[in-house]
């Protein structure tokens, strides 16, 4: 399933490679909103680094950089890395991107201030766990820096059909994109599953959602900020 799927994803970004990009909304309001439950970053962005974890098409990046950090992207294949460091080098934005899977980040302990994994963290590879991709994400973080991260909530519009696998692991069925059919997925159906699945190594959660109806695509998130833990 994984040779499959770093296909389909090659496909998909070779048949949609757009001119500009744009950020997705909630990546936007946690770097730059403050809310009443928001976890705030200790100090400010300029100079530290970022990973964007599952960067796609590097539409979260030109904010990053916007905000005076270093900004490193993951993918799953070396297409998609040369697509989005060549896209974004066009608009002036330099990035650097590397090859790796959630299990697997292909960087230095404690190398980042901050990871984002937008729509991307949940993804889960054969024979691994949804809480081997948190012990990867922690690794590769500072003590204190800030993980934000999308995860899907049950009735979210990619889990209609899917396969369950016990403790929220998900094989999907019917993606109406045709791109993830046997990706197993984990999902969350309540603010107490995340605390669980991220105490060993994050702390200060700051957990919300959105409940999105896009004609016909239900997207159901959880949209989650917390810190690492200094353990």
């Amino acid at each position: 399933m994984t040779s499959d799927l770093t296909q389909s994803y090659n496909a998909f970004y070779r048949s949609r490679d757009p001119q500009y990009v744009y950020p997705v909304e909630f990546v936007v309001r946690a770097f730059l909103g403050r809310y009443p439950r928001l976890v705030p970053p200790l100090v400010g962005y300029d100079g530290q680094r970022v990973l964007d974890l599952g960067c796609g098409d590097g539409r979260n990046m030109p904010l990053l950089v916007n905000l005076g950090m270093e900004v490193h992207g993951m993918e799953i294949t070396e297409e998609i890395c040369a697509r989005s460091v060549a896209r974004l080098a066009r608009l002036g934005v330099a990035v650097q991107v590397r090859v790796g899977r959630n299990h697997a980040i292909p960087f230095d302990d404690g190398f980042f201030h901050h990871v984002l994994a937008c729509h991307s963290c949940y993804y889960v590879d054969p024979q691994t766990r949804f809480e081997d991709n948190i012990r990867e994400i922690a690794r590769v973080m500072r003590p204190h820096g800030r993980f934000v991260f999308s995860a899907p909530i049950g009735t979210s519009y990619i889990l209609r059909g899917a396969r369950d696998l016990g403790q929220g692991h998900m094989e999907i069925t019917a993606d109406p994109y045709g791109v993830r059919n046997g990706c197993v997925l984990k999902k969350f159906d309540a603010e107490a599953d995340i605390e669980r699945s991220l105490a060993p190594h994050f702390e200060d959660l700051s957990i919300g959602s959105c409940r999105n109806d896009f004609w016909g695509i239900e997207e159901h998130v959880w949209i989650v900020v917390g810190r690492r833990s200094a353990k």
